[in-house]
């Protein structure tokens, strides 16, 4: 009986020794999680058995348990490089498009623009709403990063002004003695101003509005009251468009009474196939014609200068027309019991029946870690204690193997017993 017992023993030791071997082996891997080889004693007995004297029948191996403790830091150039200070794990989707979980944070962009790990599998990420917050009720997709951004067109100029009241005006408002703007005579306009607009590839071209003062005057509500009237025109590369010609109106106390709205028209000979719409909001002042804001839609095509990832799992694109977009949130799964994860490799795992409730937050709630941009985690391995704890276990296994052997001997000596 004892030879058996010891051979337990000497299974148990050898399952020590292989779980000290490997976390030894793995001591540089990034992110692995140190494992423990847990014991517990064999005990048969029966109804009929003297519980004081009763013994044991060796040891068996009880399971392998990962230590999610947390790794240290080591720095990278690679802005895409993340780690996780505190619990949870990144959402991951393999070639076959199954879910699994890492802590592994060296990520990099594909050919798809997809942010992906080494063994190929793709971050996942929540669709964002309106508001850019991740809706944890849409199924997961890969998390994108357009290395370009197409050009868009301008619809829309949205001006905030403030026109100068106190000048001497330029024509009539009846037609008679009408004076046309023209932008080689400073003499024909009080204000200018310049707008640089896009078409349809992006390209950047002028667009200059002209303000000119004509005779105050005007009815408001059947009485004539003396009122400040603006004649504007939109001109680009020095002519003027179209039907560009309108009035803008204002009361005596400097507010507009009538603010006609402006159109660019499409263009497609100069590469414009959409009208542009300017909204305008204007008062009169006794200063110089005043910018407050103007705001103008469209930009270039632009290539990505660069990412920026926050602690929260915000993923900030930046490209070389100046425009920056989140380009989605990086949250992060947890498990009530992530001991019971399955290790499948690539110190990646899988959920299990044992791994307890999943769930997905943002980083930094819900008892959940940060990120940490340009940072990896360290494999949690303490060389020191490996040792210790493959000394003892090569110590077990020769105490078993003396046990095993010293039985053997007994066995022997009562083989040869004579009567």
């Amino acid at each position: 009986m004892s030879f058996f017992t010891s051979l337990t023993g000497l299974n148990a030791a050898v399952a020590e020794l292989g779980v000290a071997s490997n976390n030894i082996a793995n001591s540089n891997t990034t992110s692995f999680k140190r494992s423990e080889a847990k014991f517990s004693d064999i005990f048969a007995s029966t109804v009929t058995t003297k519980a004081s004297t009763a013994f044991g029948s060796g040891v068996a191996l009880r399971g392998i348990a990962q230590q999610f403790s947390q790794g240290g830091l080591q720095l990278s150039e690679n802005v895409l490089d993340l780690a996780i200070t505190g619990d949870g794990f990144f959402p991951m989707a393999s070639t076959d498009g199954s879910a699994l979980y890492t802590r592994n944070g060296s990520f990099m962009l594909n050919e798809e623009n997809q942010i992906v790990n080494d063994s190929g599998y793709t971050l996942q990420v929540h669709p964002l709403n309106l508001n850019g917050v991740s809706d944890f009720n849409q199924a997961m997709i890969p998390l994108v990063v357009d290395r370009n951004l197409a050009a868009q067109p301008t619809t829309v100029v949205n001006l905030d002004i403030k026109i100068p009241e106190d000048v001497d005006f330029i024509g009539t408002t009846n037609g008679a003695g009408d004076i046309l703007i023209d932008p080689s005579d400073a003499t024909t306009f009080h204000a200018k101003q310049s707008l640089t607009l896009f078409d349809d590839a992006g390209e950047p071209f002028t667009a200059d509005i002209y303000y000119q003062k004509v005779e105050e005057s005007g009815i408001i509500g059947g009485q004539t009251i003396l009122t400040d009237n603006y004649r504007v025109a939109i001109h680009i590369d020095g002519n003027p468009v179209a039907a560009s010609y309108v009035d803008y109106n204002f009361d005596q106390d400097g507010n507009p009474v009538n603010l006609q709205e402006q159109i660019i028209p499409a263009s497609p000979v100069d590469g414009r196939s959409q009208a542009i719409t300017l909204n305008v909001t204007a008062v009169t002042h006794t200063k110089d014609f005043e910018i407050v804001d103007q705001t103008v839609d469209g930009s270039p095509e632009g290539k990505l200068v660069n990412i920026n990832i926050e602690g929260d799992g915000s993923v900030m694109s930046t490209y070389s027309n100046g425009i920056q977009q989140l380009a989605g949130r990086i949250n992060l799964a947890s498990f009530s019991a992530p001991q019971g994860l399955t290790q499948i490799g690539d110190t990646s795992y899988r959920a299990s029946g044992a791994s307890g409730t999943l769930i997905h937050e943002q980083p930094g709630t819900s008892g959940l870690g940060t990120l940490v941009s340009g940072a990896t985690e360290r494999s949690n391995v303490d060389l020191t204690q490996e040792l210790v704890n493959l000394i003892s276990a090569q110590r077990n296994f020769q105490s078993n193997a003396k046990a095993m052997e010293t039985s053997g001997t007994l066995t022997q000596t009562l083989i040869n017993m004579r009567g």
